[in-house]
């Protein structure tokens, strides 16, 4: 036994010193290997119950403590056992029956010291209270039952027991460096799992493709306790490395193109000598050199080359705080996250690609639909340039159109110079990139680079948009095929919006006379009765009517008598004012729609209207003048005519009537006599 209490002290300290335990734990492991000592000197010294109890009591105490540092695991309560048999094989019954309430301290003790709480409140815990001590009460009472060959043949299964547990405890301790050693393996393991899990949770959190790539550096500035990190891409061409997104030391980086150090590479083999190229390339950048007053040395950096299929993604630096650099540790976390970051730059790239689709099926939507959202076209291209920087990012922008032989700037946004003398009388058809190395480039400052795409109309190229930037990056090839693309749209709806302004102004205006129609006017009539009842402000109607058309379509024909109402319509729009309606009501008879008159201004209008036909000359269709005409006017108006302004129309056809009866070329206002 006393073999067992040594292994026990042993393994105990064991414990206290992977844990790196305090003194007092230290002084109490002391304690224990006094009182085991003891306790054995006593077991082989004397005999007797009151020694029994000690030693036992003794023994419970190192099974206790060995639970304790073992944190309570289930198998570790079989250690109990051990005193019972022990206490049974040299006390007998008294030895069970004292080991059921030691059993029960023990484990009352141990659960203080693993939980805080004296009474246990796992499953494990309190089967083994209940389990052990009915069990040493019952092992107790059969050994005083059966006779002395059955308590001899329980003595040697127990011996049996207790070797065969001084074994496993053998197998146990052996396996435990075994262990050891996974341990820090899956602790390697764990710690890139975490790195990976950051990535992760930045990619749930942030939405936008372009902001994942800031927050992706941060987690990783934060893991690597890093003082800047960026994320490097190549470019189309691939001869250059995009700074896609810079943070802290690296953040003056931001957009800056470095030459690729992998172009001129044979194969993959040799990235890692490469990496070193475009780390002391980094260290010279002009941008960082300017921003930090103590220039950085590639041992402070540390990078790792981002590779897919042979295809390489870019690569991703990081800085470090103190002047010592990265350690090996550093550099095994970021290689074992390549993986899981080429994973992410994939995913990033096609969410890039499909929101700039998205983007841009949405752009042509919106372009469709402003066709019926804006009055005039260049309100309608004003929009659409604006419209344009969801999807083609400019600082400056020009749509420029040909009226007649000339170029008109119709919409613009930002600073750019007017570029007409540029373009010339002619328009290219073919969409262009200007550099800043281009031989106009001073003419077009403060845009660095600008890209132009002709509006099409047939063969004929009607117009061009010209897009500019001064602080983005060059355009590129795809962005000027997508304006292309664009372009073609932009022509599309100008004609639509051409056409509908065509058919919205047959539908309102009159084939003959250009004036206002009989259903516009009724259209407007309404509105303003509504209008007045609303707010009570004045209106009037004045109906005209020609006197003796009949017999000029008589005398003249047809012909005469139309243009003779062409005529007519002109001088009407001469006389009275931009801000009252003129239609033709139909026939030889027009109407005027008068907004905010009252019956005195109505009638001194219909005066001068009277005034100006009388006094006219109209031609022929030869343009020989040749007919002298006059019109009567019948007028009304709200309130002095009616109370109600739905009844104007009707008052003034009556004092038409009136006009007409008494003689006509008159003019007669109907005022209200209630």
């Amino acid at each position: 036994m006393w073999l067992l209490r040594g292994v026990g002290l042993l393994s105990l300290g064991e414990s206290l010193r992977i844990h790196s335990s305090s003194p007092v734990e230290w002084a109490t492991l002391g304690g224990l290997a006094a009182t085991a000592a003891f306790a054995s000197w006593l077991e082989r010294r004397y005999a007797k119950p009151s020694t029994a109890v000690l030693v036992l009591a003794a023994d419970y105490a190192l099974v206790a403590a060995l639970l304790w540092a073992m944190g309570g695991v289930a198998w570790a309560y079989w250690l109990l056992t051990i005193p019972m048999l022990n206490a049974l094989w040299r006390g007998g019954a008294l030895g069970a029956y004292l080991s059921a309430p030691l059993s029960v301290v023990a484990i009352l003790a141990t659960s203080f010291l693993v939980s805080g709480n004296w009474l246990p409140r796992d499953g494990v815990a309190l089967s083994w209270l209940v389990g052990l001590s009915g069990f040493s009460l019952l092992l107790g009472w059969l050994w005083q039952q059966r006779p002395a060959s059955v308590q001899t043949a329980l003595l040697q299964q127990a011996t049996r027991a207790l070797e065969q547990i001084e074994v496993t405890h053998r197998e146990l301790h052996a396996s435990y460096r075994e262990l050891v050693s996974r341990y820090r393996r899956l602790e390697e393991h764990l710690v890139a799992l975490q790195d990976a899990t950051e990535l992760l949770s930045a990619l749930h959190q942030v939405r936008d493709p372009e902001a994942t790539y800031t927050a992706l550096l941060e987690r990783l500035q934060a893991r690597f306790d890093a003082s800047g990190a960026a994320l490097l891409v190549p470019d189309e061409a691939g001869t250059m490395l995009l700074a896609l997104s810079a943070i802290g030391t690296f953040a003056p980086l931001q957009s800056h193109l470095l030459p690729n150090p992998t172009r001129a590479a044979a194969n993959h083999t040799q990235l890692p000598q490469l990496m070193h190229s475009l780390l002391e390339q980094l260290c010279r950048v002009e941008p960082l050199v300017e921003a930090h007053s103590t220039p950085l040395n590639p041992e402070q950096l540390m990078g790792q080359w981002l590779t897919q299929s042979g295809r390489l993604l870019g690569a991703i630096v990081f800085a470090a705080q103190a002047e010592t650099g990265f350690d090996s540790g550093h550099q095994a976390r970021l290689r074992a996250l390549v993986p899981y970051l080429v994973g992410l730059l994939s995913l990033l790239e096609q969410l890039r690609l499909i929101a700039n689709r998205l983007a841009e099926t949405q752009l042509l939507y919106e372009i469709e639909s402003l066709v019926f959202s804006t009055d005039t076209v260049q309100s309608l291209l004003q929009r659409v340039l604006n419209l344009l920087k969801t999807v083609l990012p400019y600082e400056h922008g020009q749509i420029v159109l040909r009226q007649g032989e000339m170029l008109e700037i119709v919409a613009q946004v930002g600073g750019l110079p007017d570029l007409r003398p540029l373009l010339g009388d002619t328009l290219s058809k073919q969409a262009q990139i200007w550099g800043a190395t281009h031989t106009w480039a001073p003419n077009f400052a403060p845009a660095r680079t600008l890209m132009l795409a002709p509006l099409h109309s047939g063969m004929r190229v009607e117009g061009a948009v010209i897009l500019g930037r001064t602080d983005l990056p060059a355009f590129n090839e795809l962005e000027l095929e997508l304006l292309q693309t664009l372009a073609f749209q932009i022509t599309s709806i100008l004609k639509r919006a051409h056409l509908l302004s065509d058919l919205e102004r047959l539908a309102t205006t009159d084939g003959l006379t250009g004036l206002y129609n009989y259903r516009h006017f009724q259209e407007r009539y309404r509105e303003e009765v509504n209008r007045c009842r609303r707010y009570q402000h004045p209106m009037a109607i004045m109906l005209i009517d020609l006197d003796g058309f009949k017999q000029v379509n008589d005398q003249y024909g047809h012909l005469e008598g139309d243009y003779l109402l062409v005529q007519l319509a002109e001088v009407l729009q001469h006389t009275l004012r931009n801000t009252e309606l003129v239609a033709r009501y139909g026939g030889d008879e027009f109407v005027v729609l008068m907004p905010f008159t009252n019956l005195q201004g109505a009638v001194a209008a219909a005066e001068r209207v009277a005034h100006a036909v009388r006094n006219t000359t109209f031609l022929n269709t030869l343009g020989q003048p040749c007919l002298k005409i006059s019109v009567s006017i019948g007028v009304a108006a709200y309130p002095n005519t009616t109370e109600n302004p739905a009844e104007l129309l009707e008052k003034a056809d009556e004092a038409l009537e009136i006009a007409k009866r008494g003689g006509r070329n008159q003019v007669v206002a109907l005022e209200n006599s209630a």
